[in-house]
């Protein structure tokens, strides 16, 4: 029974989807971006628990801001996302060079210096602005496109299409679980992979200094640059209203030119850190604050209440 259950909340899901790329065709970038404003906002009064979660974690990243100012950036986080959801839609209409007309590109030096190496290299990334317009103008400016690493959503009707949209213009996606071999063999081969790091992951008891306060944080790009020496290059993409984004690459982070001590796990993770960091903190209200990010503090502050 709860199969079906499953089954048909898939589909329901997947046509809500249909319908919201849809109606995101229908009223055009604009009107869109208007429309999604709405929704966050609907979703911010509503969502009481993601509420609770959000404005948790802008109390501990930014404590000198007062309520007001906490609450009005929360309030602006999640109507950034209901732009971008929409947003995300009409990506799927674009070709190449209506894609190119829409980014400004920042740093492109930086993406070519690692392409020129003639080496694989790393992307780091993270859930800010619109990622995957990010991703996407990556793909023109790489030879051969990039592989992105993902967690498959739940519904798989929704992840062939998520899969789909990453792919539009020779991207490829690797599942999040068991994909060592594939990551290391594609470095290997002068490939791209991009990677991000700045969500809590399960099962890992491993942290990092995140905004000031420890955070659960996988090491594993950490370990894939010291057993691969590929660099890593950090690559931000920032949505400036309808049919405009910002995609800025970073200076390329190179293992040769790190120390031992420096390529350790700790050391290299709380730099990958630091940098998402400060590009969060370039546009604050872009980022997935909604995410149990602080956990562990979050609860252990409820059971002190």
């Amino acid at each position: 029974m709860s199969k079906q259950r499953s089954a048909l909340r898939n589909r329901l899901e997947y046509w809500l989807y249909r319908l919201a790329r849809g109606l995101a065709g229908f009223l055009g970038p604009a009107a869109s971006a208007r429309f999604g404003t709405f929704v966050g906002s609907v979703f911010y009064s509503v969502s009481r628990r993601r509420r609770e979660i959000i404005d948790f974690n802008l109390g501990l990243a930014f404590p000198e801001m007062t309520t007001n100012e906490r609450q009005h950036l929360a309030r602006e986080v999640s109507r950034h996302f209901g732009r971008v959801a929409l947003d995300a839609l009409r990506l799927q209409r674009l070709d190449p060079d209506q894609l190119r007309a829409e980014v400004t590109v920042e740093g492109l030096e930086n993406l070519q210096r690692a392409i020129d190496s003639g080496r694989g290299f790393f992307l780091l990334s993270a859930h800010l602005g619109s990622w995957e317009a990010a991703a996407l103008m990556t793909g023109l400016l790489v030879p051969g496109g990039i592989a992105v690493i993902h967690r498959p959503l739940d519904n798989p009707l929704l992840d062939a299409e998520l899969e789909g949209l990453r792919a539009t213009f020779g991207n490829r996606t690797l599942g999040k679980f068991n994909i060592s071999r594939e990551v290391l063999q594609a470095i290997k081969e002068g490939g791209v992979v991009g990677i991000l790091i700045d969500q809590r992951p399960r099962g890992v008891d491993f942290e990092a200094r995140f905004f000031g306060h420890p955070a659960k944080t996988h090491p594993v790009l950490a370990r894939f640059v010291r057993k691969t020496g590929a660099a890593v290059v950090p690559i931000f993409g920032y949505w400036d209203g309808p049919e405009q984004y910002t995609v800025n690459f970073g200076e390329p982070i190179v293992p040769q030119e790190l120390s031992d001590e420096e390529l350790e796990d700790s050391p290299l993770t709380a730099r990958f850190m630091a940098v998402t960091e400060a590009a969060i903190r370039r546009r604050p209200e872009q980022w997935l604050w909604y995410h149990d990010r602080w956990r562990q503090l979050r609860e252990g502050a409820e059971e002190k209440c």
